[in-house]
Parts: structure tokens; C-alpha cells; sequence
């Protein structure tokens, strides 16, 4: 039995009823949790929004969020069963091409759908917000990063955003040291912990700059740094094996992230912008191969 659902047990018979009901609901439910939005817990544990919230103190987390986190890595934990085995985000990848693939796949859509799970859908409008009011767009992403913040830029370039992607530490510090009031920074990493994206976020809001993280890790140094945080679900299995392996399940989460930002920004004029990328589309048929 995990750690968080001793605890629940443990303080089962200080509970009123109303956490009771939330408690028997995770106790025999466990798998259900990371899946769940708030409000859905809360209807199906049949108490009120504020209920929920007063319970996930009471065990001891600060928000609804970091309380399914929890489960994401408990069940991942159990999973590892022998570190001397080549495993993708906790399980063993087996011997054949089909076992190989199956299982990069399930993992991949498990943390999609861990993704989904804990999506704030306020922070994603409000950082839509800001992309579409922002004088200027800097996105910062090293090693594996990158593939993020290229396909924001990617994205949002094609439909007449100002936005650039850096990758390169001094370069990263350049522009950090010029990004002005105004601007909006992008910064993506994964565990949250590469200096040069950290201290560039922590440089620009230094200069007024507006801060997005985008990252796998709550109370990781850039989602400290970031004004407003967007989060994957974190590959705790590969934290646990030692970061051995770099299973890309989490970026194909940021990847979609980075869409339904897209989609966001992209519906705020959406005629205009509409236009736009069909004019894109149709000159970009001609660097096509006959």
C-alpha cells in the first residue's frame, strides 16, 4: 500500500463526514484519481468543491493538483521491480517489437492522459492572454526542451506572432538580459532544473517580463521562477531509476500543451488568423516535391 493511502487511513478518524465520503472514495478508487478533475472528485465523492480542497490540506498538500502528483508517483514506483532491466518510464520494455512498442505507446498515452488530468484550463487561458498581447515572444529550451519550445514557434510564428526560440546558453542570456516589460518568456524544462532556462526566467522577471514555465516538476526552480506554470506529468520512474533513460512520453504531453495553447491564441481572431495560416498552407505546397 502507498504512503499517501496509509495516511488517509491514519487520519480517517478525525475525518467529518464529508472527508469520510472523499476518503472512501480514493481508498477504493485509487487508480481513478490521477484521471480526475477536481470538480468530477468532488461530484463523485458526493461533497462540495471546498471539501475537497479542505481534504487535500488535510493530508498534507497544498492543492489538488500536487494530491494526484502524488498517486502518479506512487503508482510509478510500484512498478519498478528490477533497476538492472532496460525499462521506458517504469516498465519493462520486454524482447520483441511488438512488446517494445506497446509499451512505449501505453506509457505515452498514460501520461497524456495524467496530463489532462491535472490541466488547469484558467492558467492555459490566462497564458493565452498573454501570448496574444505580448510585444514580443521569447521561448527557451535546451536538450530534449527544445522540442517544445521549437514547436510553439513553429505554431504560433505561421499565424503573425512575434515569437523566437533560443537554445544556446550565452544566447539565452542575451536575450534574458534584454527582454523588456511588455515581453512575455516562454521557458520549458523538464525536470525544471537547467540553469540556463532557470536563471534566464529568473533574469527576465527581474526586468518586469512576464514568466510562463512550462515544466514536469511542481515546486521545481523554474516553476518557483514562473508567473504562471503549465505542467506535464512527471516521468517519476525514470527519476527513480537514476534518469538513465529519457523516455519522450513528456514531450509528446508538451507537445499537445503547446497545441491547445495554439488553438487558444489562435480562436482570438480567429478569422483573421484563419486566413492567414491558408495563405501559409498554400505557399508551403509549393516547396512540396512533384
Amino acid at each position: 500500500m502507498s504512503s499517501i493511502l496509509i495516511k488517509i487511513k491514519s487520519k480517517y478518524p478525525q475525518m467529518n463526514d464529508a472527508m469520510k465520503r472523499i476518503a472512501d472514495y480514493v481508498l477504493n478508487n485509487p487508480n481513478d484519481v490521477v484521471f480526475e478533475k477536481a470538480s468530477t472528485f468532488a461530484e463523485k465523492s458526493n461533497v462540495s468543491p471546498a471539501s475537497v480542497s479542505r481534504f487535500v490540506k488535510l493530508v498534507g498538500y497544498k492543492s489538488f493538483n500536487d494530491f494526484q502528483l502524488s498517486f502518479v508517483a506512487a503508482q510509478s514506483r510500484a512498478e519498478i521491480n528490477d533497476e538492472d532491466s532496460l525499462a521506458y518510464n517504469g516498465m519493462k520494455v520486454g524482447e520483441t517489437t511488438q512488446e517494445i512498442c506497446q509499451v512505449i505507446f501505453s506509457r505515452s498515452e498514460r501520461v497524456l492522459n495524467e496530463t489532462l488530468g491535472i490541466l488547469d484550463t484558467e492558467t492555459m487561458e490566462s497564458i493565452a492572454n498573454y501570448i496574444d498581447k505580448a510585444k514580443r515572444i521569447v521561448a527557451i529550451g535546451v536538450g530534449r526542451s527544445k522540442i517544445t519550445t521549437q514547436a510553439l514557434v513553429s505554431r504560433l510564428y505561421r499565424i503573425g506572432y512575434n515569437i523566437v526560440e533560443y537554445s544556446d546558453s550565452h544566447e539565452i542570456v542575451n536575450i534574458t538580459s534584454i527582454m523588456q516589460p511588455g515581453d512575455l518568456l516562454i521557458a520549458c524544462s523538464n525536470f525544471g532544473k537547467s540553469k540556463s532556462v532557470v536563471e534566464g526566467a529568473r533574469r527576465a522577471k527581474e526586468n518586469g517580463v512576464t514568466v510562463v514555465g512550462i515544466t514536469s516538476v511542481v515546486d521545481s526552480p523554474l516553476a518557483n521562477s514562473a508567473d504562471y506554470l503549465l505542467l506535464s506529468a512527471y516521468d517519476y520512474a525514470s527519476d527513480k531509476m537514476g534518469k538513465l533513460f529519457e523516455p519522450s512520453s513528456e514531450n509528446v504531453a508538451q507537445l499537445v500543451l503547446v497545441d491547445c495553447l495554439y488553438m487558444l491564441v489562435a480562436t482570438k481572431h480567429e478569422k483573421e488568423n484563419l486566413n492567414r495560416y491558408k495563405r501559409f498552407s498554400k505557399e508551403i505546397v509549393k516547396e512540396h516535391v512533384k
